[in-house]
């Protein structure tokens, strides 16, 4: 009965058992046992087919109420026979034009990923193209700047954003690794090593470029361990992130100051380097991260980030570095933000006032 709907196409619980159907979860039990799954396939983007996929999957996304919509490793969609396995041109942007026309009916915005080098300008394509620039570049450089304690370089990609009016989405950990392949151009080689020697020598793990061997992509680990699991230069990264340009992107992990977790990575096997930075909370573990300081310290943060209508798209930001300080102020109508930094000694303090009124909303000193 089983090899019957198979040939018809048909999955084996779809199969129809009759008069045996009292047996049918221990047949498809046995049936799944030893399936294999190839994980992600290619898809023929010339298929009808796929873009009626393709237009199915986002109306879901928007029906669940999603705004943004992140299209993963998308440049390596449009490969062609003799020509380059990523960001073909114009492919790529042909592909991304494509998927624009579909979502914007819906009302989403697409973050398309890409990760490439500073060097080679991919960043101000897509910003020029208008589309949102992921901000890989934010996690690497304030791990330089927290071990370097200075804010000159992050200063200068502060002013380079807003000059170019970029809108970016940045982010301190995620479900992927700390990019590092992206600084190249941006810091020094030496600098690029010594943050990989550092957040190795706090248990990382670097994980090279796909299919190129000691060529570095990213570093796997947790922000909080990468930092040395220090609560202070983690909620001094959070407060800086939060008064960056843009959209700022929480992991669950790093809220939580979530710990290399190598368990994890030794029950993956090999090549699970990523599972250092995955692990799963049970409620019970929620409740007692919630009592800890440095995750009520950074709730603190996002609910003043989130309340106030200083952090708008069209408000002025100013940076500006001197020696170990660091101060980013935002400006919008008469409120205004200001974060004020050392790196000194990992100390900072937010303020959020109305300039009229000489009103102070909000105030925090860490």
């Amino acid at each position: 009965m089983v090899n019957a709907a198979v040939e018809q196409g048909k999955w084996p619980e779809q199969t129809e058992l009759g008069q045996l159907e009292v047996y049918r979860g221990a047949v498809v039990d046995f049936m799944e046992r030893n399936r294999r799954y190839l994980g992600q396939m290619d898809l023929n983007i010339r298929s009808p087919l796929v873009w009626e996929f393709y237009k199915n999957t986002l109306q879901t996304l928007a029906g669940y109420g999603a705004k943004i919509v992140r299209l993963d490793a998308f440049a390596y969609a449009p490969k062609e026979p003799g020509a380059r396995n990523f960001l073909n041109d114009p492919g790529t942007w042909e592909l991304l034009g494509k998927v624009t026309d579909l979502a914007k009916p819906l009302g989403i915005t697409l973050l398309p990923e890409i990760h490439a080098s500073y060097a080679e300008g991919t960043y101000r394509t897509i910003a020029e193209k208008g589309y949102m620039v992921y901000d890989f570049f934010l996690p690497g450089l304030l791990l330089d700047a927290l071990e370097r304690r200075s804010g000159e370089v992050l200063v200068q990609w502060i002013r380079e954003i807003c000059d170019r009016k970029m809108l970016t989405v940045n982010m301190l950990g995620c479900h992927d690794g700390i990019p590092l392949l992206d600084l190249k151009g941006l810091l020094p080689e030496e600098r690029i090593q010594s943050l990989i020697d550092t957040v190795v020598s706090r248990g990382g793990y670097v994980k090279d470029l796909h299919g190129a061997k000691n060529v570095y992509y990213q570093v796997n680990a947790t922000y909080y361990s990468a930092l040395g699991e220090d609560d202070k230069k983690m909620l001094l990264a959070r407060a800086i992130q939060l008064f960056m340009p843009g959209k700022p992107q929480v992991w669950y992990l790093d809220l939580f100051a979530g710990r290399n977790d190598y368990a994890a990575v030794q029950r993956a096997g090999a090549g699970g380097h990523k599972e250092i930075n995955r692990t799963n909370l049970t409620c019970s573990d929620i409740a007692a991260g919630m009592k800890k300081p440095i995750v009520q310290k950074q709730i603190e943060l996002l609910r003043m980030r989130n309340q106030f209508p200083v952090f708008s798209a069209n408000a002025k930001i100013v940076a500006e570095v001197n020696g170990t300080k660091m101060d980013i102020r935002w400006q919008s109508g008469s409120e205004e933000a200001v974060l004020q930094t050392d790196f000194g000694d990992y100390s900072f303090s937010v303020s959020v006032r109305d300039t009229s009124s000489d009103t102070e909303y909000f105030k925090y000193d860490s």
